[in-house]
């Protein structure tokens, strides 16, 4: 059994197509599903999705989504409006996210940051473990997060990095999600990375319907793929196959208690 750690089943591509894709679910036993929200355009389907019982779901705004909000000039209020939102429904969130930095944006960095910062005090307020889009941004969400260090801090998701920058974030209490990158022979340094950390801070995601697992088709990615992600990984650890099975659902449950 298999618990995407992150997957945005309110995208269309899943929406327009839910009765197919849950019987594909079904098929390949994923059981459990993290769905993060990218802005306020979809708080309210994210929330909606939590009625299932399978699915567990956080608010945020993500980093990419920052530019509208900007031109509108209403960051700020969405800001305070997605803390009042969380506070409404604190019992119904797993995580504050999708939220974090990425350089390949036009954004100004400090933009970023003061919109990360102010989520990184909203999940310490309510409790709750970040779920972080870092693009590399890991030295400054590490700087972030630097004097927060808790257990259950959260995860840095679709991690690509190397072994160095892994275990700096590890070290401050967060858990590393491992998806489509490490199917692909092109990320090395990743690849490496995913081999050496702790296998007590590693989650399984599949980012549907983007990150593309290497050799795919054309079509969206897919919860259904974690699978084949999971059997790369095997490739790539010590551990056997059960242990490794076993310990990333523990793993899942811990970082989304609730």
């Amino acid at each position: 059994m298999w618990f995407d750690t992150h997957c945005h089943l309110d995208f269309p591509e899943f929406s327009s197509n839910s009765q197919a894709y849950r019987k594909l679910f079904s098929q390949h036993e994923i059981l459990r599903f993290f769905v993060p929200s990218v802005g306020p355009e979809n708080w309210q389907a994210v929330l909606q999705l939590k009625q299932r019982q399978s699915h567990q779901v956080g608010l945020g705004i993500h980093p990419c989504f920052l530019q509208p909000l900007i031109e509108k000039n209403i960051l700020q209020q969405s800001l305070n409006d997605l803390r009042t939102l969380a506070v409404q429904n604190q019992t119904q969130l797993s995580a504050i996210g999708e939220c974090g930095l990425d350089k390949r944006i036009d954004v100004p960095i400090a933009t970023q940051l003061s919109a990360f910062h102010f989520q990184i005090e909203l999940a310490e307020q309510l409790q709750l473990p970040l779920v972080i889009h870092s693009v590399h941004q890991h030295h400054n969400v590490y700087a972030s997060l630097k004097m927060r260090s808790r257990d259950n801090l959260g995860v840095v998701h679709a991690f690509s990095g190397n072994y160095q920058q892994a275990k700096s974030l590890i070290d401050l209490g967060l858990k590393i999600g491992v998806g489509g990158v490490i199917t692909w022979p092109t990320a090395q340094k990743t690849r490496e990375a995913i081999a050496k950390i702790p296998l007590d801070c590693i989650v399984l995601e599949t980012d549907a319907p983007d990150m593309r697992i290497f050799g795919g088709s054309q079509q969206p990615n897919s919860p259904h793929f974690l699978p084949k992600i999971f059997n790369q990984l095997v490739l790539l650890r010590e551990e056997s196959t059960s242990i490794l099975a076993d310990s990333i659902w523990k793993n899942s449950v811990s970082l989304f208690q609730r």
